[in-house]
């Protein structure tokens, strides 16, 4: 997959909310709560143009249900993030080919994964130099074509892991 950075688009958050709604109603009361989550949620922020969401579940029993359903939105299930290997999540991408234009994961609420995530999210949209040093780490790692796509997610990783464990500290 090709990187594409775009300038952020007001019409994301309201993308988010029309599909927030299509999720919790479509998996018929599996998915508890639908997030906005990553770049795309963050104001200002350049992004690729993926609407990610973070989607929480009670009980997973029924998260090959929960995904089923999703996936009858135009969604496929794709490979977990290798940072949330550790535990049973879902994540799956729309459209069913082709560039993704969203993404969801569906983990239990209050796992780990779901507290880093939110962690996360919140300390960004709170700290405006910790923001720009995110959009500094995009703009320094970003080539365009695929061959770059390792290099780019590599740097964000490394981004990622030092922001946790400044959180770890306080």
């Amino acid at each position: 997959m090709a990187i594409r950075l775009m300038a952020h688009n007001p019409l994301w958050e309201q993308e988010f909310f029309q599909s927030r709604s299509m999720l919790l109603q479509a998996t018929e009361g599996w998915l508890t709560d639908v997030r906005h989550v990553g770049s795309t949620a963050l104001p200002n922020m350049i992004a690729q143009p993926v609407i990610d969401m973070l989607a929480a579940m009670e009980d997973l029993q029924g998260l090959n249900d929960a995904a089923t359903l999703v996936e009858g939105l135009n969604y496929s299930r794709v490979a977990a993030p290798q940072w949330c290997q550790n535990e049973l999540v879902a994540k799956l991408q729309k459209p069913r080919s082709g560039e993704p234009t969203h993404s969801i994961l569906i983990v239990r609420r209050h796992s780990p994964s779901w507290r880093r995530v939110v962690a996360m999210q919140e300390f960004l949209n709170a700290s405006m130099i910790d923001r720009q040093n995110f959009e500094n780490v995009k703009r320094d790692n970003f080539q365009p074509g695929c061959a770059a796509e390792r290099e780019y997610e590599t740097a964000k990783a490394a981004f990622f892991e030092d922001l946790e464990s400044r959180l770890g500290e306080n």
